[in-house]
């Protein structure tokens, strides 16, 4: 593990959002290289090879590892959606074509709808549960970790629940940080809850509006949101995570924090944490008005390929500068 010596790796997730087709591995890593990154996450082994072809998933394995660089993967939807068998199948195929990369952490994503008086979420959830306990024997058999992402239709005891039913020996946390926003979970408390289980990283900044319903979130570069870096990095320390990885990707969310039938699907919400995402909206906000940052307006347009490869640079300083001062605290 990095952390016995003080140092992150510093990854960037590539796929199409930053302009890199299925298939096109070589330009990932190439761009990797060039922006001085440790590695690359990869949404999915078919990101390499749609057909899972272990050649080809063999040759990326060796040419991540001459150039010394970390290459993990995701396995793709976790539940509840899908036939059950033909779900595990899938996911069974894709946690072996991950081994064949040598990722031996890997994550999956939930896709739950959270609408009490439409849907039970909590029998979505034990779906998801029994898919979990169901692919244990792959990843024993591969000495592997599925890590379920912290995804935007999950509060972070809901994932937490998960991975511990599911047991910490083979399940663990993918912490996305601008997803527990949506859920209107300040990022630093909720690494807290999950600590010591998060072992990947989506780590993005934000900007945060009001507007009628709620709050709007706007992605932005690591370091340029409200987000509390050194405080991030403190927590991640605390857990057996050794890369930062940068998901600079496009979603787009509100927190209708404003409607009182909001917090019926969403009773894990904290007083102090809600109160200091609105903090965070009001310096957004000053900002946007002082011209020191940028507009609701600044960002409603989707940012071009070249503008969001930028930023992955941009949050790779921002993550390596936010890890060596931390490091020079404790030392």
């Amino acid at each position: 593990m990095q952390q016995s010596d003080g140092r992150f790796q510093v990854g960037a997730m590539l796929d199409r959002t930053q302009g890199f087709e299925p298939g096109h591995w070589r330009e990932a890593l190439a761009f990797a290289q060039d922006a001085g990154l440790d590695g690359v996450l990869f949404a999915h082994s078919r990101t390499i090879d749609a057909d899972l072809d272990a050649d080809e998933l063999l040759s990326a394995r060796r040419a991540f590892e001459e150039a010394g660089m970390f290459i993990e993967t995701g396995v793709g939807e976790l539940g509840p959606s899908g036939e059950d068998d033909e779900r595990l199948a899938d996911l069974e195929a894709s946690l072996n074509a991950a081994a064949t990369l040598g990722a031996r952490r890997v994550f999956g994503f939930t896709r739950t709808v959270r609408d009490p008086g439409l849907i039970d979420h909590a029998a979505q959830l034990e779906r998801i549960a029994r898919r979990l306990h169901a692919l244990r024997p792959v990843l024993e058999r591969n000495d592997q970790v599925l890590n379920v992402k912290t995804h935007e239709d999950l509060s972070s005891s809901q994932v937490l629940a998960l991975v511990e039913g599911a047991g910490p020996d083979r399940f663990a946390v993918s912490l996305d940080v601008a997803n527990l926003v949506v859920r209107g979970e300040d990022p630093v408390a909720a690494a807290r809850r999950l600590t010591p289980h998060i072992r990947q990283t989506h780590l993005e900044d934000v900007a945060l509006f009001f507007v009628d319903a709620g709050l709007r979130r706007r992605l932005l570069p690591c370091g340029q949101g409200v987000f509390d870096w050194p405080a991030l990095i403190e927590v991640l320390r605390q857990n057996p995570v050794d890369t930062l990885v940068i998901e600079q990707h496009l979603g787009r969310f509100d927190a209708d924090i404003f409607a009182p039938s909001w917090f019926d699907a969403e009773p894990h919400v904290v007083a102090a944490e809600l109160a200091g995402l609105v903090a965070g909206a009001v310096r957004t906000e000053a900002a946007s008005r002082d011209g020191s940052g940028p507009t609701l307006d600044d960002l409603e347009p989707q940012t071009t390929i070249d503008e969001r490869r930028r930023a992955l640079r941009i949050g790779a300083t921002a993550l390596r500068a936010h890890a060596a001062v931390w490091t020079e605290v404790v030392a």
